[in-house]
């Protein structure tokens, strides 16, 4: 992974043009300085790393051959290939090394994960489809991990609604999963992830720091991510004979199963709606960890209701509250008449006409601000 100048690195790489060759040979294009080197380091993991912190690796088509038997032996625990993009002019696509390295890393008894690289030549939730169905030997607890950098034909930085489309997308396919968004801490720094936060994806930050190969310390995120979950420190490694190779650090949590997303620590702040009638993304954040809990919603607590959110207010509603449509995701009176119903308990005095107004979304956002929805 390399980031050009409208992506930055904290400072300088080597900027390679193409992982895709044109035609049908398995070539790889590198510039000089990039030829395989003979010897290695004793082992891969940097001296100021934690003790139960993980060593990795992350390959594309530069280190075709990479020798994973041996990686272990130094003491390697992961390995993130680069499985495509959709950055080129003539559409997406499959890297010609991807299978290789997967078998390679997994008969080597490595943690495997699986990237792709942003670009504008299919849309967030395209390029998500397009890399769940092309997906080699996915197996679950593997990282699935979006790689977002201006590469090549493309021209524009994938932002917060695309990341989090990308995310969203990919756990509607394959359910809970393993979520690692790539992305220099410049880069993240100069915008706003709530949505790509409110996701669940977890953040594998690149910075490099002198990248001679040494651990310069934790990546500075300056507040725009919780915290880091994996961090590429450098990319001039040498493991197991080959240099230069990026290297990552990630914490054991980097690869627990993701299912729904949790609320924040110290919960859900409550919302205004009760008081001015006005839905909110804290009131749907609040909706949407209620049915989190209570009816099988498994998106984001993003404070965006979509056909997800819909679908599980209607299973709530079809279960308690009188609805008897379709549970389509795709709300309509009968929808809102049963959540009037729902209000009626808690205040509401209207009619049921499934018409939502002010009083409506009060008498539900008395309900939505109850202690066990924070």
């Amino acid at each position: 992974m390399t980031f050009n100048a409208l992506n930055p690195r904290p400072t300088g790489g080597i900027m390679r043009r193409r992982t895709l060759i044109r035609g049908a040979a398995a070539v790889v294009l590198a510039p000089a300085g990039l030829a395989a080197a003979t010897s290695a380091t004793a082992s891969p993991r940097p001296k100021s790393a934690q003790a139960d912190d993980l060593v990795g690796v992350d390959v594309s088509n530069y280190q075709v051959g990479f020798d994973y038997a041996r990686a272990a032996t130094e003491g390697l625990d992961f390995v993130v290939a680069k499985a495509g993009g959709c950055q080129l002019s003539e559409g997406p696509y499959t890297s010609d090394s991807y299978a290789g390295h997967i078998d390679g890393a997994r008969a080597a008894g490595l943690r495997v994960g699986h990237y792709f690289l942003t670009g504008d030549f299919l849309s967030p939730s395209d390029a998500a489809d397009y890399f769940v169905d092309n997906l080699h030997d996915y197996r679950g607890g593997d990282v699935l991990a979006l790689d977002v950098e201006v590469l090549d034909d493309s021209t524009r930085l994938w932002n917060d609604a695309d990341v989090s489309t990308w995310f969203n997308r990919v756990r509607e396919r394959v359910g809970a999963y393993v979520p690692w968004f790539y992305i220099s801490t410049s880069a993240l720094r100069s915008a706003d992830w709530s949505r790509t936060i409110a996701s669940g994806a977890r953040l594998w930050a690149a910075s490099w720091g002198a990248n001679d190969g040494n651990y310069p310390g934790p990546p500075d995120l300056g507040g725009s991510y919780p915290d880091w979950a994996a961090h590429q420190y450098s990319s001039m490694g040498s493991v197991a004979g080959t240099s230069p190779i990026d290297l990552d650090l990630a914490r054991p949590w980097a690869f627990d199963v993701s299912g729904p997303t949790d609320p924040p620590p110290g919960g859900l702040p409550k919302t205004s709606t009760e008081q001015d009638g006005v839905p909110g993304p804290n009131m749907w954040k609040r909706t949407q960890n209620w049915l989190r809990i209570q009816s099988g919603y498994t998106g984001p607590i993003d404070g965006i209701p979509g056909p997800n959110t819909y679908a599980a207010l209607q299973r709530n509603m079809a279960g308690n509250w009188g609805y008897t449509g379709p549970i389509d995701g795709n709300p309509g009176p009968m929808t809102w008449s049963a959540v009037q119903r729902l209000a009626a308990q808690h205040g509401y005095a209207g009619p049921i006409d499934g018409v939502m107004g002010p009083n409506s979304w009060r008498g539900f956002s008395r309900f939505i601000n109850a202690d066990a929805w924070d």
